[in-house]
């Protein structure tokens, strides 16, 4: 049972840890979409920047006769060889810039734009014109924000603390601030196949680990309920053993053919026990029919009137305290079934509603062709109890009640002898009103 416990431990230390890895490795995805989306919006403001100052520029008559603005670029010739490969490139430090020409390009015009000779002769920039054009190109990129503000630097701007906030720089000096409602819902969308599945998967894995508990806490009970059994069969069969030893034994050591009374008070004790002897070895191989899958009943033809009124005389002997029971029978009705295992059931019934009774008890048993039922004024079964009264092992609780033993395979072996034969068993119990078990030969 240790190392059991260590092994669930450890399970779910393992899971746990999964279950955080998982987060991290996704925070780590969403802030890999996010710095993409960002640069994607850098080049945005950058392409709307490059707009407002080219109709600048043109309106304060600098531009060409065609009203063009002429950017002269230079580009630097790279140092990709043919025969470099991803790993060589990595080792030459092989920059953003040569890989994304479009973003070197746009930044080389920006930086032209932004020359002294035009910055000092085309006046303040107009940001709406500009925040017009840095929403419209968001658009056109697939993105909707709901929020799109500009600002020069050191100019004020109110607005909620949940907006992404993008520095813009040309040659190194901040040019611009951006601000736009957070693209959060994009970044979902593009992660919702990864969150779906990774939380399908942990479902799975949780209701996997749910139930593997379940069904060892389970077990774990079903176990002790055997060993309790198994403890308290074991003590109950050295009781007649020893006592029809004992008898046996004075009867052999110390023969006394006169003594008629003694020799008959020795005897009648050592038959009670072995008869008490025999019911328990009876419920001990009544607990293996859920493993004799195969038994077959022995059916025959039996005369209910008869059949009860003997079971019902064995009980009455049987029983160690006023016991009133009550035949209701046709006298024509009979049925098919087993004998030995038949007569069993209905006396397992009739010894639960002698036990589960106060000082006396009143029985009635009303039977025909259609089926059997046993009414008690016992001490009735609590309703969370009724699911589970006919499992095997399972003790109906009375806290208040120390004197009835029993080993909770009774009435498990009544429902298997009644499934055995086609049948059907039912209860209505009321606590402190009794019991009514009726057993229909038809299953309904």
């Amino acid at each position: 049972m240790k190392h059991f416990k260590l092994i669930l431990i450890c399970m779910r230390v393992i899971v746990a840890m999964l279950f955080v890895a998982n987060m991290i490795f996704m925070i780590q995805l969403y802030n890999s979409i996010k710095e993409r989306y960002i640069n994607d919006v850098e080049q945005c403001l950058s392409r709307a920047d490059q707009i407002e100052m080219v109709d600048r520029i043109i309106d304060a008559g600098l531009g060409g006769d065609d009203d063009v603005v002429w950017v002269a670029i230079g580009l630097q010739k790279s140092d990709v060889g043919s025969t470099m490969n991803a790993e060589e490139l990595r080792e030459l430090d092989y920059s953003q810039g040569f890989r994304r020409v479009d973003k070197q390009i746009m930044s080389m015009i920006a930086q032209y734009l932004h020359d002294g000779s035009y910055s000092e002769r085309i006046g303040d920039p107009d940001v709406s014109k500009m925040e017009e054009a840095f929403r419209r190109d968001l658009n056109f990129s697939g993105y909707y924000p709901e929020e799109v503000y500009i600002v020069v630097p050191g100019g004020t701007l109110e607005y909620s603390s949940d907006l992404w906030e993008i520095e813009y720089r040309v040659n190194g000096e901040l040019t611009y601030y951006a601000y736009i409602s957070p693209l959060t819902n994009n970044i979902l969308r593009e992660m919702g196949g990864v969150i779906t599945t990774s939380a399908l998967i942990a479902l799975v894995l949780t209701f996997g680990f749910w139930y593997l508990l379940h069904v060892i806490a389970r077990q774990r009970t079903i176990e002790e309920m055997k060993d309790d059994f198994v403890n308290n069969m074991t003590h109950e069969l050295k009781t007649p053993i020893a006592i029809a030893y004992a008898a046996n034994d004075s009867l052999l050591q110390f023969p006394d053919p006169k003594d008629e009374e003694r020799t008959k008070k020795y005897l009648t004790a050592a038959l009670d026990q072995l008869s008490k002897l025999s019911g328990l070895v009876e419920n001990i191989l009544a607990m293996s029919m859920e493993r004799r899958k195969h038994l077959t009943m022995a059916k025959e033809k039996i005369r209910l009137r008869d059949f009860l009124a003997n079971i019902i005389e064995q009980q009455k002997l049987k029983a160690d305290k006023p016991c009133d029971i009550i035949l209701e029978c046709q006298g024509d009705a009979t049925v098919e079934a087993d004998p030995s295992h038949f007569s069993n059931v209905i006396g397992n019934l009739i010894d639960n509603s002698i036990k589960y009774s106060g000082e006396s008890v009143s029985i009635i048993i009303k039977a025909d062709a259609n089926g059997v039922s046993i009414a008690d004024n016992g001490i009735g079964i609590p309703e969370k109890s009724l699911p589970y009264i006919w499992s095997k092992f399972y003790r109906v609780p009375h806290g208040y009640r120390t004197d009835v033993r029993g080993y909770g395979i009774g009435l498990f072996y009544v429902k298997s002898i009644i499934d055995k034969h086609g049948w059907n068993i039912s209860v209505v119990s009321r606590q402190g009103k009794g019991s009514t078990f009726t057993i229909n030969f038809g299953r309904q």
